[in-house]
């Protein structure tokens, strides 16, 4: 209750502030930024049970069809080239291994279609398949590509158990129990491994080691460019940690996530989004950061235009947020969406 009181608080002081005509107070406040007017063209297709397309101008919530009604399943989407990957884990009990029915959803429509079947899936580089890792035993899995048509393009493979990430064209990122690799699925080579991979932008991979340092490898050079902590969440002995990472389609600029689920040890959740330049290994603070946000409903991605859309739950409202690097401001619309209950704060905007 003590962090429900302490967000409300935040929430009032900075309505207040504002009304007055001052600035906002210092410090995590609800994610408000200006309202976001005109017409975006935004869609979004959002991990929910059943998922849904959002059209951010109308606000109509148009549920995806082709996919079983699974109450208590898990689902959670990832951007495939312009179409979208959806995973449902049908959470059977008893089962012996590890599966999830993979659908693909082409860009513009409502309907998904079953791919195949595997645990963990990653989009190829240009997105026009998927790589996907299967368990054949407890212990060993196999990795085969598989078009979004659903014709295999390359038989399974021996491949370490673990879960998928895209590592753009430099291949994929392979997460283990005790470390992370970058990953060649062609010769299925280890090209990177270390503690924790974040991110793929272009050629430069961000690690964090176990010590909260932060990387920039360039793997054309070689060259290792050690970055400095930008956020005050989750450097030193404060609490937190990096968040999740979207790279944007030119694999240049890289919107990293530190988070907090109980900032300054009162309960209110708090996000801190800071753009990173892979070229230059610079970051810029994002305004209206850090934000007051529920981490559970709370994500970003990168439109083909370059621009970053936050959906995201801030308090007392569910909003979809843009902002485009330049921007002052990220604009901000409150939406009417039903209860995510996936499992997941997945989405992936058109």
């Amino acid at each position: 209750m003590a962090g429900v009181r302490m967000s409300a608080f935040l929430a009032v002081f900075a309505a207040l502030a504002l009304a007055a005509g001052g600035s906002a107070p210092p410090g995590p406040r609800p994610l408000r930024g200006v309202p976001l007017v005109g017409k975006t063209g935004l869609r979004l297709l959002v991990a929910s049970n059943p998922p849904l397309v959002l059209d951010v101008d109308s606000g109509r919530a148009i549920p995806l069809t082709g996919l079983p009604k699974l109450p208590h399943a898990v689902l959670w989407v990832r951007p495939a080239g312009g179409d979208t990957l959806v995973m449902l884990d049908r959470n059977r009990p008893g089962r012996k291994l590890p599966a999830q029915e993979i659908y693909v959803v082409r860009h513009g429509t409502t309907s998904a279609k079953l791919v195949g079947t595997g645990w963990a899936v990653a989009p190829s580089a240009d997105g026009r398949a998927a790589w996907i890792s299967a368990y054949t035993d407890t212990r060993h899995c196999r990795l085969r590509e598989v078009g979004l048509d659903g014709r295999e393009l390359r038989v399974g493979r021996s491949f370490p158990c673990g879960w998928l990430d895209p590592g753009g064209s430099l291949g994929l990122i392979l997460h283990r129990r005790t470390r992370d690799e970058l990953v060649d699925p062609d010769s299925l080579r280890t090209l990177l491994h270390g503690p924790q991979i974040l991110a793929v932008a272009g050629t430069h991979v961000l690690t964090e080691d176990r010590a909260k340092g932060l990387t920039l490898i360039d793997m054309a050079t070689g060259k290792r460019l050690r970055l400095q902590w930008p956020s005050s969440i989750g450097g030193g002995t404060s609490q937190g940690g990096t968040d999740e990472a979207a790279v944007d389609a030119s694999g240049k600029l890289l919107a990293l996530g530190f988070s907090d689920p109980a900032y300054q040890g009162d309960g209110t959740q708090v996000t801190d989004v800071w753009l990173l330049d892979a070229e230059t290994g610079r970051f810029r603070h994002l305004p209206d950061m850090p934000a007051i946000v529920s981490l559970k409903f709370t994500s970003w991605s990168w439109t083909s235009d370059d621009r970053l859309v936050f959906l995201a739950e801030t308090v007392g409202a569910k909003v979809v947020g843009v902002w485009k690097p330049g921007d002052l401001r990220i604009a901000v619309k409150r939406v009417k969406l039903p209860e995510r209950n996936s499992g997941s704060d997945s989405f992936v905007p058109w």
